[in-house]
């Protein structure tokens, strides 16, 4: 090769690499506007999935509510239905983890799992069972997305028109006391909480099923008191129970979260004391932390024994504030 050849080469060289300089950040660029208008895109179709499940039921229920004859979407609803079985697993209709939500299954032909299937299936034999899979499953789908951030929350508390902007809640024990049994290594969830009187309140938070659910993330203190009173037998120096610990857990649920989405936060147990001519023992349990928590968060209490529980609201309560 020439020397004239040579430098020629050394040219075209150069000049391809101050034009891959040149071009680099505005393919870089090019890639970030990509990247996000795909995020966007995911975001928008995730909302008009829910639109149209929304519409969809939405449709179905006013042909149920308002005509005598029978409606042709049901109808043909019900055709499909008597040819094949309509399943799904129940836990992408699980709304959450409380007693109150599980039954909202049972509008649902349940069954257990059989091979190469996972988990309980709820199945559908009318159209109103459908619909009603429907409502269920757009409502999960809304969660979900107002977890991850998509969708803000707004407060439905009694006091959210003042002129205190923080979120905070501050619950009573119910006086209500369920004779539940003792029974050891169990966790009870209290589903029943004072929340609208006395000194209980709630605001920029919600209530839903025993649990605070919370709207806008951050950090936040925690805290929950449990009082338990224990009978005993007379001349004996036994308790009416056999477990020999008392409980008491902060957990928070989140649709989101794996694992069923509980997750426990703190808990404590406390030993009990016994003695000769004892009639009675009271015990009290405290929790408290700070967290970083997420929208949708929904945080709630669980003891070991339900049955043992001080009947005197103020004596148990629950509540959490935003630092």
């Amino acid at each position: 090769m020439t020397d004239q050849e040579k430098d020629c080469a050394k040219n075209l060289l150069n000049n391809g690499m101050s034009n891959t300089n040149s071009v680099s950040p505005n393919a870089l660029k090019r890639i970030n506007r990509f990247l996000i208008g795909l995020t966007v895109i995911v975001i928008i179709g995730d909302f008009i999935l829910i639109v149209v499940f929304a519409v969809l039921f939405g449709n179905l229920r006013h042909d149920l509510d308002h005509h005598t004859h029978k409606p042709k979407v049901g109808e043909q609803i019900n055709k499909i239905l008597k040819r094949e079985e309509l399943c799904l697993p129940c836990e992408q209709i699980r709304l959450g983890p409380s007693l109150e939500e599980d039954i909202m299954l049972d509008a649902f032909v349940r069954k257990h799992s059989t091979e190469g299937e996972q988990g309980e299936q709820c199945c559908v034999e009318t159209p109103s069972q459908l619909l009603r899979m429907l409502e269920l499953f757009v409502e999960r789908k809304y969660r979900q997305e107002m977890a991850k951030g998509n969708i803000k929350l707004t407060s439905s508390s009694p006091t959210e028109q003042s002129d205190e902007k923080r979120p905070v809640a501050h619950l009573m024990g119910a006086v209500q006391r369920p004779e539940l049994p003792s029974v050891p290594g169990r966790q009870f969830p209290i589903s029943q909480w004072i929340y609208d009187e006395d000194l209980a309140f709630y605001n920029l938070v919600s209530y839903r099923h025993g649990r605070i659910v919370i709207l806008t993330p951050g950090l936040y203190y925690v805290y929950s008191q449990v009082s338990f009173l224990e009978m005993f037998g007379i001349g004996s120096n036994t308790a009416e129970t056999g477990s020999q610990s008392l409980s008491h857990y902060l957990y928070r649920y989140n649709i989101v979260y794996p694992n069923g989405g509980e997750e426990t936060l703190i808990q404590n147990s406390i030993t009990k004391c016994w003695g000769q001519n004892k009639n009675f023992g009271e015990y009290t349990s405290y929790l408290g932390a700070i967290f970083q928590l997420r929208q949708g968060d929904e945080l709630f209490v669980k003891v070991s024994n339900l049955s043992l529980i001080v009947r005197e609201p103020k004596q148990n309560y629950f509540g959490v504030f935003k630092l």
